[in-house]
């Protein structure tokens, strides 16, 4: 194993690896891109635009397609009896969207507040961040005129019961759709932003890849070796040879 130069003895510019012949340049290019914690993300990232795109198309198609004969019922009466409105071929979608955002943004208002631990779709969010996001909790409920859940809906008989539907009471059908809208469009913003955080965080994780000087037992002179060859020597252990036994005589 390679053992540590004498400090100050660091390689040229131009140096190479004497064991994989690539200087520090060449193996930063070739193992550039992201890592498996950098593309995971990219692919969250992704998937939240996907749906932050397909609710603001699906809310205007369920908007003209709501009957008329059903304009005027309640929409948290809707979700409560959603039998009853089967004919609304959307309504499905509109439930899941409800409770993937509406229900989710409750739960950052609460956490926010409390002084929780904030996640936002499983990502957590830094403690800088809360004040921020509490302003802008604040704005949303300013501009939508409807409160998101707080320590008091722990003990109110109505929130208990209807859970996130207690915030949709008391809107039309085109305007709880509306709301939904609105909600969704905050909430999956606040995805993107707690995401894009967490890849610029998962990005400077990055091993750093180089060449130093190092000296190996019994050689003249000191040599360059990059970490990555460096760390396969430290890792590679080669499978013990397993002796047969002989077998037993009977």
């Amino acid at each position: 194993m390679p053992k540590e130069a004498t400090p100050g003895d660091a390689p040229a510019d131009d140096a190479a690896c004497w064991i994989c012949g690539r200087t520090s340049g060449e193996i930063s290019i070739a193992l550039s891109g992201d890592t498996e914690e950098e593309a995971k993300i990219s692919k969250e990232i992704s998937a939240t635009k996907a749906a932050k795109e397909s609710l603001a198309s699906n809310a205007g198609k369920w908007r003209e397609g709501v009957p008329d004969a059903f304009k005027e019922f309640d929409l948290a009466f809707v979700l409560q009896n959603a039998d009853q409105f089967r004919s609304m071929q959307f309504l499905a979608a509109l439930i899941e969207e409800a409770k993937n955002t509406v229900r989710e943004l409750d739960e950052v208002s609460f956490s926010v507040r409390k002084g929780a631990v904030i996640k936002v779709s499983g990502t957590v969010v830094d403690e800088s961040q809360r004040a921020s996001i509490a302003e802008r909790l604040n704005e949303f409920e300013r501009r939508t005129k409807r409160k998101l859940k707080r320590e008091q809906d722990l003990h109110d008989v109505e929130y208990q019961r209807l859970g996130y539907i207690a915030r949709l009471s008391g809107m039309k059908l085109l305007d709880g759709i509306d709301f939904l809208r609105e909600a969704g469009t905050f909430y999956y913003d606040l995805q993107l932003e707690a995401k894009e955080l967490a890849r610029a965080a998962a990005s400077k994780k990055r091993p750093v890849w180089k060449l130093r000087s190092v000296k190996f037992k019994d050689f003249p002179r000191e040599v360059s070796v990059c970490t990555v060859c460096e760390r396969l020597l430290k890792e590679f252990k080669p499978a013990e040879a397993t002796a047969v036994k002989p077998a037993a005589r009977a």
